[in-house]
């Protein structure tokens, strides 16, 4: 049970750090510009909740998709590996919005028409974090869908949390505080995505495994 718990707690740690809620902070705030505060708390549930649908669809459906195309799992590790250190580097560099993109609606009104879909997909839960819980879906027992679903459950909510308190210190946030904040996950970011390329590649070569280990 222990580890479970622990691969729970890594999983989800992994899993924010990866979709990376505070980056996205400024989105937020520009999309609920002049809304009052009920609304801008009902907005952060929204995008919390298509989060957490998006990548529970990903998780039960994405990998019996890539199976009728026949891509494995390892490949899907590598891949996703990939994208995830891309991302990191793009992050540190304070280049962020070049990889996700950005919603490119020029006006207020379009901003808030359309800012749940690319905030909560694919800012949120994008190539990247499907990539993760995809090739992390695997499960053997029904105590093996803790640390499969409960991330996800538990990302979620801490989008909407941490979309909500930005709602309600926005005066007090700094921009020089989230390049910070954005800086330190890409770092965080980059040894994660080492460790999913090889474990991908492990699956893909399994010899690999034998030789690095006895290296």
């Amino acid at each position: 049970m222990l580890s479970i718990l622990a691969l729970t707690i890594k999983k989800t740690i992994t899993l924010f750090v990866l979709m990376g809620p505070v980056s996205m902070i400024p989105v937020f705030l520009a999309a609920t510009e002049g809304f009052d505060a009920r609304s801008k708390g009902r907005f952060a549930k929204t995008v919390g909740l298509s989060v957490t649908v998006a990548l529970l669809l990903a998780t039960f459906l994405g990998m019996p998709i890539l199976g009728l195309l026949g891509v494995s799992l390892g490949a899907m590790q590598v891949g996703g590996g990939v994208i995830v250190l891309l991302l990191a580097i793009a992050m540190v560099l304070g280049q962020e919005t070049t990889f996700k993109g950005s919603p490119g609606i020029a006006n207020e009104d379009g901003i808030r028409e359309a800012a749940i879909v690319p905030l909560a997909v694919p800012l949120l839960a994008g190539p990247a974090a499907f990539s993760y819980v995809m090739g992390n879906s695997a499960w053997h027992a029904t105590a093996d869908l803790i640390h499969v679903v409960m991330p996800i459950l538990l990302v979620g909510i801490g989008c909407w949390l941490t979309f909500y308190m930005a709602s309600h210190a926005e005066k007090k946030i700094r921009q020089s505080t989230l390049d910070v904040v954005q800086r330190i996950g890409g770092f965080i970011l980059a040894a994660i995505a080492v460790e999913m390329m090889a474990a991908g590649l492990r699956k893909l070569f399994p010899m690999l495994g034998h030789v690095i280990s006895n290296s």
